[in-house]
């Protein structure tokens, strides 16, 4: 309630005015901060309500936020109900290096990596291209391979010739063609006990190859490198296993028919096998077909 004590001497008629426009200003003032509190307060159960009702009627756990592939996506939080997927990530090239071996051969070796979940490369060209002191060209080696999804990969090209000394190498990648392999599950192929030894001033690398897909394959191929202390490349070889079966397990050997002058600290065996290749993969009971639909 606002009170107003009439002024010594009586109103006068332009104070009376005055203070009866600051009466009406005061109330209407009131009256505007009264209607936004009650608005506020609507608001604010209202939004409440929407959110519950969100909450409510909204299956919770897959979204096209939650980093996940889910709720029929085609990649992680896209495709199927998100937006459409963006096409394959390019190819990483995480190392090159060149490895003399004996009378002016050399073995090459690029390590690269397929960022891509759901795709892989059914071919790809690659080429080493090999260069002098001053820059200029020695020779090249090239050929093709795969790229499965997610996989780093070693590619390798053994006894490279050059009388003339190398100084530095480069490794190319083109042509790739890519294929959208969904639901992609890596085969369980497994390496077990691999080992090296020194055998007569030669160093040899074996091992145990399990096979615990649910396939039968045609060709594998291993990939042996051997580091030296500071995590160098000093050795790279490789061997094949035809006609592998469901649930078998074999026995490998990598040889280096040559002195390794730098000690050995560590090894690393990877195992690869095309998938691309309708007759690579047979089922049980069945006729060859495509490893997967894409």
């Amino acid at each position: 309630m606002i009170l107003f004590v009439p002024p010594a001497g009586g109103w006068r008629r332009g104070s009376f005015l005055f203070s009866l426009n600051f009466v009406i200003i005061k109330l209407m003032t009131h009256y505007i901060q009264k209607q936004l509190s009650i608005l506020f307060v609507f608001l604010t159960i209202l939004l409440a309500t929407g959110v519950g009702v969100y909450f409510l009627f909204t299956p919770q756990g897959e979204t096209c936020y939650d980093g996940i592939q889910n709720q029929g996506e085609t990649g992680i939080d896209c495709g199927g109900p998100c937006g459409s997927c963006p096409g394959p990530r390019l190819l990483k090239i995480i190392s090159e290096n060149f490895i003399p071996t004996i009378e002016n051969n050399f073995d090459l070796v690029a390590k690269v990596e397929n960022p891509n979940r759901n795709w892989g490369i059914e071919s790809i060209n690659y080429k080493f291209n090999l260069y002098n002191n001053n820059g200029q060209l020695i020779g090249s080696k090239e050929g093709i391979t795969y790229v499965l999804p997610d996989e780093t990969k070693y590619i390798i090209e053994q006894r490279f010739y050059s009388e003339i000394e190398i100084a530095s190498m480069n490794f190319e990648l083109n042509n790739a063609s890519w294929q959208n392999l969904k639901d992609f599950n890596e085969l369980q192929l497994k390496i077990r006990n691999s080992g090296y030894q020194l055998v007569d001033g030669e160093y040899r690398l074996t091992g145990n190859v399990e096979n615990k897909s649910d396939y039968n394959l045609d060709t594998i191929e291993i990939i042996g490198l051997l580091f030296d202390e500071g995590q160098k490349i000093v050795a790279v070889g490789k061997t094949s296993i035809n006609t592998f079966m469901i649930g078998e397990t074999r026995s490998f050997i990598i040889e280096w028919p040559y002195q390794i002058e730098k000690e050995i600290f560590n090894l690393e065996v990877r195992v690869y096998t095309d998938v691309f290749q309708d007759d690579n993969f047979m089922r049980v009971h069945a006729t060859p077909e495509r490893f997967k639909e894409y």
